[in-house]
């Protein structure tokens, strides 16, 4: 994670949220990460979590999860992949395997749109609560 490859500095309390970010796979809400967080940086409030991930995320370095009604997720993996949100229960599934999941080159050159970045969130019901 080097400040260069981001459009913002790297505080302390950044860094120690993304370590604990990508050291977890469950998706965690800020919350969650408040409490990872402040095991290694005690004085550190909640509001100064909020801050850093709602920035981070608006810079890419992590992934913001939406979930209607639910407290928003975060991913701390970037990499190509989508992610399955449950609309019952909030849990969230990554895909890897995304060959079959593809806007046609077409339809991208008709809109005339183009791609900067993107994640993909699929919303249904997961086995637990289908």
């Amino acid at each position: 994670m080097t400040p260069e490859k981001y459009n913002q500095r790297l505080t302390k309390q950044k860094i120690v949220i993304m370590e604990e970010l990508r050291k977890v796979c469950s998706h965690p809400t800020a919350s969650e990460i408040y409490k990872m967080v402040k095991k290694r940086l005690p004085t550190i409030g909640l509001a100064t979590v909020y801050r850093n991930l709602s920035s981070m995320a608006e810079d890419k370095m992590i992934i913001k999860l939406h979930s209607k009604g639910k407290e928003a997720r975060y991913d701390g993996n970037t990499s190509n992949h989508c992610h399955l949100i449950c609309k019952k229960c909030g849990h969230v599934i990554d895909i890897f395997d995304i060959k079959d999941i593809s806007i046609k080159s077409n339809q991208l050159n008709e809109s005339e749109f183009v791609i900067d970045y993107g994640w993909l969130e699929i919303h249904g019901l997961c086995k637990k609560c289908s």
